[in-house]
């Protein structure tokens, strides 16, 4: 007699931008999206953010994340355009997600400062620092400009 065998319980819900799957934990949830919706359209365009910006920086940060490999290296964006520039650079995006965060409600911040907590160990344990990036005048802000970058991606 045959039997059929256990397929294991699914743990990647969606597919990333790049095809490679997505833990389900990594996903905002309705409020997070909700309260970003409502202070996207509450706020101006000036301010370096437009309606979707938040969200496509999470799919962005999220699919970086699920690349394969050991480690990751941070990507220069060459590109003028902030759109452009938020999918490539995932330090631009996490930027726009620092800022996204202070601007959110009680809950929501909670929320997205623990979904950003979960993805940012996870960050951390697949890049590594770069000891000179200090001399790099483009590399201020949150600890997350002070990893390695690929150089030779725009060979």
């Amino acid at each position: 007699m045959l039997r059929a065998q256990r397929v294991p319980r699914q743990v990647y819900a969606d597919t990333g931008s790049w095809g490679v799957g997505l833990p389900k934990r990594w996903r905002p949830s309705r409020r997070i999206v909700s309260a970003i919706r409502r202070e996207e359209y509450r706020s101006s365009f000036g301010e370096g953010w437009w309606p979707g910006a938040a969200l496509e920086a999470i799919d962005a940060y999220r699919a970086f994340l699920a690349r394969p490999g050991k480690y990751l290296y941070l990507l220069l964006s060459i590109s003028g355009s902030q759109d452009q520039e938020l999918r490539e650079n995932v330090a631009v995006a996490r930027d726009l997600l620092e800022v996204v965060v202070h601007r959110l409600p009680t809950r929501a911040r909670r929320d997205l400062e623990a979904l950003l907590a979960e993805m940012d160990d996870e960050l951390r344990r697949r890049t590594l620092p770069d000891p000179l990036a200090y001399r790099q005048p483009y590399r201020r802000g949150g600890w997350w400009h002070w990893r390695i970058y690929d150089e030779t991606h725009h060979l």
